[in-house]
């Protein structure tokens, strides 16, 4: 596998292999989850430019909240912080939840990527499967970005910490400089709302049985309020238009 982008630099223990089980038979592609801004096919191509089998899928024990906190939405100016409109999308283990995501391949060397840029996750091999037949769809399991540990992500990626590095460029450091001092909390913070607008187009260029998924088994970081009662609150959230500059990427 090639090795990650120096912009993107991170310590050697950074695990550019995805789980086994997530590899194809033919030894060249992973399965991938996703969840919120990849259910737009548009979106996934811009992470794996090469990916194939792109499918709707539904995926058992796992819920999907809007409790994490990444850098890119302040360094892209959509993120609120007076009105604590910071948040993006994770899931997180949950045995009486399911929701409806959609799965893709990539190529095997196009993971090493995302794993860096996604290394605040906790990269976890989930079953997928048919949302009529409900029938296990694909050979392997999928990749999921499941909520990870900002004392684990720290421990192992932080290089102010493991080196005394005052440049480091890990995500929480990132986030220190933007006044937010946690990648994952529990305390009330709301959906960024050109994202949030975005995920629910997404959905919703699925088919209605999506989006209303979307719309009822996506929760806030209270793990109570349903998005949809959040939008029905504040329905110009979906009139948030993107900047010209994000107009595909967070365009539905």
């Amino acid at each position: 596998s090639p090795p990650p982008s120096s912009s993107l630099r991170m310590p050697n223990i950074t695990s550019l292999h995805p789980p086994p089980s997530a590899i194809t038979s033919d030894g060249a592609f992973v399965a991938v989850v996703g969840f919120g801004s990849l259910l737009s096919r548009n979106s996934a191509l811009f992470t794996a430019p090469n990916l194939r089998d792109f499918r709707v899928v539904r995926v058992h024990g796992y819920r999907r909240v809007f409790a994490h906190t990444s850098p890119i939405f302040f360094e892209r100016n959509i993120a609120n912080a007076e009105t604590r409109e910071i948040a993006s999308l994770s899931v997180e283990e949950a045995k009486e939840h399911s929701f409806i995501g959609c799965r893709f391949e990539i190529p095997l060397k196009e993971y090493p990527a995302l794993a860096v840029r996604e290394a605040e996750f906790n990269f976890t091999g989930v079953e997928t499967r048919d949302i009529s037949t409900n029938e296990v769809v694909g050979e392997s399991l999928s990749v999921c970005c499941v909520r990870g540990s900002d004392e684990i992500y720290t421990r192992k990626y932080c290089t102010k910490v493991l080196e005394g590095d005052e440049n480091c460029e890990c995500v929480k450091c990132k986030l220190k400089t933007f006044g937010e001092p946690m990648i994952w909390t529990d305390e009330l913070i709301l959906p960024t709302r050109t994202y949030c607008r975005h995920c629910v187009l997404a959905a919703r260029g699925l088919g209605k049985v999506i989006e209303d998924d979307f719309l009822d088994n996506t929760f806030l970081a209270d793990r109570k309020t349903r998005l949809r009662e959040h939008l029905e609150k504040d329905p110009s959230i979906l009139e948030e238009l993107p900047p010209e500059s994000l107009a595909v990427r967070y365009g539905g």
